[in-house]
């Protein structure tokens, strides 16, 4: 009877230790587990930030990109206007040219004609 009793009291001692370390391994597991999950918790947290900052980053690049393109659109706008001006003044101012030019050529053409004349008719003929 004494072994029976032996042998019963090995069983729960063992059954009791199991258990107890099976607490503390649970304990130890379930306090790694956390440790870990916040941790991902943390590092979600950062990426949504950084998410958040890089959204806000892009955004106001967006904003300056278009303010500028703007910007230019305008400065682009304002000189073809200038150079369609221009041209038309030069277009306008050329015409306006020419035909003083082509006066002066017709007068210099009488002058040129009465030289020519004068040469003919004062040059001693051999």
């Amino acid at each position: 009877m004494e072994i029976a009793k032996f042998v019963l009291s090995c069983i729960g001692s063992f059954i009791a230790v199991s258990g107890f370390f099976t607490g503390i391994w649970r304990a130890y597991t379930k306090k790694t587990d956390d440790k870990i999950k916040s941790i991902q918790e943390q590092a979600d947290r950062k990426i949504q930030e950084a998410e958040e900052n890089a959204r806000h980053e892009i955004g106001e690049v967006r904003e300056g990109s278009i303010a500028k393109t703007e910007k230019l659109e305008r400065r682009i706008a304002a000189l073809e206007k200038s150079v369609a001006d221009l041209q038309r003044d030069v277009n306008s101012n050329l015409g306006q040219r020419l035909s003083n030019i082509e006066g002066e050529m017709k007068g210099m053409n009488n002058i040129l004609k009465q030289i020519q004349g004068w040469f003919i008719n004062n040059t001693p003929r051999s």
